[in-house]
This record gives structure tokens, sequence and C-alpha cells, in this order.
């Protein structure tokens, strides 16, 4: 009787580990279908679903779980997004964080879920880089937006001619300090031609493209001087080489720093303290695919570096329980 009331209560227990899933599972279908700019001013379901075609049931059951969860409110007939949606999962809103669900939902769940299968047949999954190349820009924007500070504080301090950001993503760091330091040339590059187009786009409107160039490239054929730049970034890149890929990357980094000049990277760490679930749940992710490689660990970074000339010169924590990290190194 006790093993019986113990085996009812654990499955209760793993049950309710579901629920948390429900809001998250919700917020992603809105802002794919960007359903919560559709209930903006209040509209009655019915009429969403005649005017966009939706099944019926379906969106009656999302609305139900919406109102729910506190993501609608109303009475069912008049239904109104709240405003913490609104601001956060519509797709016009400057702080939208949408991408950041998709690329949970989209990209790490079905990889986990083919884990069994995975570990039996030895087949992994192929990242498509261009396919989400937008999702990952879009996620590490997130990233940039609380690391900038750090960026800015160490690369004002070397007092630049030229900056570099390999994979650079849409150019947020390039276009931020090119904007907040006025002097200096700022170049970007990445293997993404989407993504490459977006920030020429960027650039063009915000009045930057004369000082911020970016180019579709891979840093690793890319011919430029070395010595040529003051300041290099290398921001949510390392889990795309392997651990001697990675030991070259640094070397050739190296190569086109500066004398004196400083290399910054900003990565999750693995198994770091005080982000060691996410770190290994983002590890699992990693090791699905034959393309990308384990998350680094902190002590490997520093080998890495010692062995190309650099020193770590400091570590600051962006997201703790991310396990995001910010390590800048100067050239010896």
């Amino acid at each position: 009787m006790i093993a019986e009331y113990k085996m009812m209560w654990e499955a209760r227990t793993w049950m309710k580990k579901n629920e948390s899933f429900l809001p998250t599972w919700h917020a992603y279908v809105g802002y794919t279908l960007d359903l919560f700019d559709k209930f903006r001013n209040g509209a009655d379901p019915e009429d969403v679903i005649r005017e966009n075609g939706y099944d019926e049931n379906l969106f009656y059951s999302w609305c139900d779980a919406g109102l729910v969860l506190g993501h609608l409110k109303g009475d069912g007939e008049n239904v109104k997004s709240s405003s913490r949606m609104l601001k956060y999962f519509t797709k016009e809103s400057e702080q939208c964080i949408g991408e950041l669900l998709k690329e949970m939902i989209e990209m790490h769940m079905p990889a986990l879920m083919n884990y069994p299968e995975m570990i039996e047949t030895k087949q992994k999954n192929r990242f498509c880089g261009e396919e989400y190349g937008q999702t990952v820009a879009a996620t590490s924007s997130l990233i940039e937006k609380k690391a900038f500070s750090y960026v800015y504080e160490d690369t004002a301090a070397q007092k630049p001619k030229w900056v570099l950001d390999v994979g650079c993503g849409t150019g947020g760091y390039l276009m931020k300090l090119a904007r907040k330091m006025n002097k200096g040339m700022y170049v970007g590059v990445d293997i993404s031609k989407e993504v490459v187009e977006t920030a020429r786009k960027k650039a063009k409107t915000r009045n930057l493209d004369h000082k911020v160039k970016f180019y579709y490239a891979d840093i690793e054929s890319w011919d430029v001087p070395h010595g040529m730049f003051d300041v290099i970034m290398m921001n949510n890149l390392l889990h795309y080489y392997s651990p001697d890929a990675r030991e070259e990357l640094f070397s050739k980094v190296s190569q086109y720093l500066s004398p004196n000049g400083t290399m910054i990277v900003i990565t999750p760490l693995y198994l770091e303290r005080g982000g060691q679930p996410f770190s290994a749940a983002f590890n699992c992710f990693m090791t699905a695919h034959d393309n990308l490689y384990p998350l680094p660990r902190r002590e490997e970074l520093v080998h890495d570096s010692e062995k190309a000339g650099l020193t770590l010169h400091s570590m600051k924590t962006i997201v703790k329980e991310g396990s995001w990290y910010y390590m800048s190194f100067k050239k010896s």
C-alpha cells in the first residue's frame, strides 16, 4: 500500500512538472501566428477564426489556455491580450523575445526528443545555420543587451582604430560601439548571407554604413593583414568549433590582433557554477548535431588562449543561471 502511494505521488509530481511548459507553448503559438496582436484591442475569437481561416476547435482551445494562464483577458466572447504578451510576444514590438521561444521549441526540443533514437543508432542531426540564422542572431541580441556595457568598457580602454566581430550576426555590438565611440572602423564577418544582408540594411538605415562594414566570409579563410585589429570579438560562436579547431581559431585571431590588443569572448560555459542545469541541457542539444560541438569549459579557454599568446584579463557573469559569461583576453 505504501509502495503504491509513493508511486502515485511520484507520478503526480512528474505530471505537475509539465504545467510549467504550458505558458511557454502558449506564448510560442501566439508569437508564431501573431495572435496576441489580433487581440490587441479586444476581439471575438469567432471573428478572428473567420477572418483567418483557422481551425475552430484548435483556436478555441488555445484561447481557453490563454485565459487560464492570464495571457488573455475576457469572458470568451470578447478577448483581449494582456499588456505583457503584447510587449514581449508581438512581432512589431521592439522588446519582443519570441525568437527565444522559437529557438527552444523548433530547434532544441526536437533534438532532445530524438535523443533515445540517436543514442541507439549513433545517427545525429545536422544543424542548418542558414535556416535558423535569424533566430540565433535574435536570441544572441538578448545577451547583447546585458553584455554591451562590458564590451564597451574594454573596447573604449583600448582606443581602437579597427574592431572586428567574428560571427557578427546582425551587427548589434558593432553598431552600438560605432555610435557611442564615434572614432574607428568596425568590421563584422558572418557565414550566413541572410544575416549579413540584414546587418548591412540596419547599418544603412542608421547612417552607419560609412564606418561599419559587414562581410560574408569564413574567418578561417579570410585574408586580412596580421596585427590589423585592436579589438576582436567572438560571441556565441565557440560551439561551432571542435576543441582542436577552437585552439587553431584562437591562434588565428591572435595573429589578427595588434600588439596589446584585446580579444572578447561571450559564451555559455559548461557546468560552470550557478548555471549547471542550463549548460547541461544546452550541451545535450549541441552533442545531438554532427556539426556542433560541446560547450567549452573555462579552463579549456584559458589553455587555448595561453597557447595563442593571450592572457585572461577579466571574466564577468552575464546571466548566471544561463551560464553565460564575458571573458576578455590581452595579447601578451
